[in-house]
């Protein structure tokens, strides 16, 4: 059984990267470090929930008809899918000045770029 990637690690809760893909067909592997999604962060019902809104090209009646639900419905898994991706940004946002206080804590960056590298997060709102 094909689990679905992790994107947290369960331990520390830090951000995981994807060091290899494999083929299972031809056993062909790709080493290297590769990003995850956030959609990795969606169950199969919000991912299911995504590809219906998308191909309903956002239109909420057509979301109803398909999935046999009410609008109130509807806008709730809007809503929910609002805040998770909302939530993401905010934890990239405190991993990378999280990031930028490490490396001046071990002393690969001086208090000036620290502030420099900090300013600038937070000018990419």
């Amino acid at each position: 059984m094909i689990k679905k990637s992790l994107d947290i690690c369960p331990v520390c809760d830090s951000k995981l990267l994807i060091k290899e893909y494999a083929c299972p067909k031809c056993h062909t592997s790709i080493k290297g470090e590769f990003q995850n999604s956030v959609f990795n962060r969606l169950s199969s019902e919000q991912l299911e929930f995504v590809r219906i809104f998308i191909l309903a090209q956002g239109n909420i009646r057509e979301v109803e008809n398909r999935l046999k639900i009410s609008y109130p419905t509807v806008k709730n898994k809007i809503n929910e899918l609002i805040k998770i991706l909302q939530d993401i940004d905010v934890k990239n946002k405190k991993d990378s000045i999280i990031n930028v206080l490490d490396e001046l804590e071990n002393g690969f960056i001086n208090i000036s770029e620290a502030i420099d590298k900090i300013s600038k997060k937070k000018k990419e709102k």
